[in-house]
């Protein structure tokens, strides 16, 4: 008996795999996990996503490109970015290394996502500013900790934090002179 899996098996899991791509884009570890929990059996899964990577339809290189995409119109800093595909299964210094590339690209250049992070987070605390501003609230220190609470949920360092919040406060300053 043979312990490779029949023609009938991997194009079942290969039916799984395309199914779960057809909804969504995968890291080749989500997918993995996602076969796997289906009860493919592992060798099978991996002749399968092997497969797809020669057809690149399983490509996490891509899917790094636009996870970065739509994280930053959310105006995620580049080390929450990271983190979040550390989690999908792109390691740090393999995302580094992708998204590197992608920074020194031309479809990077198109994208108009060119700015730095702190001009990014002071998008942020300034739109919270506005909005704060435009409900006659006063700018005190309360609302300055809810802006550096954002910053942070967004993956902000400690400095582009402090950045923002000095900004803001002069911002104050000038309004009460």
């Amino acid at each position: 008996m043979s312990s490779s899996p029949s023609k009938a098996q991997n194009r079942s899991c290969m039916d799984a795999a395309l199914a779960k791509l057809n909804y969504s884009m995968r890291t080749a570890r989500e997918l993995r996990k996602s076969l796997l929990e289906l009860d493919f059996d592992p060798e099978e899964v991996d002749s399968v996503i092997e497969e797809l990577k020669e057809y690149r339809y399983l490509d996490d290189e891509r899917y790094a490109i636009e996870f970065y995409k739509k994280c930053r119109r959310k105006n995620w800093s580049l080390e929450r970015i990271i983190r979040g595909l550390g989690e999908k299964g792109i390691g740090r210094d393999t995302a580094e290394d992708m998204l590197g590339r992608f920074f020194e690209s031309d479809e990077f250049q198109d994208t108009g996502l060119e700015e730095d992070e702190r001009t990014v987070a002071l998008k942020v605390g300034m739109d919270l500013y506005d909005k704060h501003i435009a409900r006659g609230k006063e700018v005190n220190d309360s609302f300055l900790g809810r802006v550096a609470r954002r910053l942070g949920s967004l993956g902000y360092d400690t400095g582009t934090c402090w950045y923002v919040i000095g900004k803001i406060r002069d911002l104050r300053k000038e309004d009460t002179e």
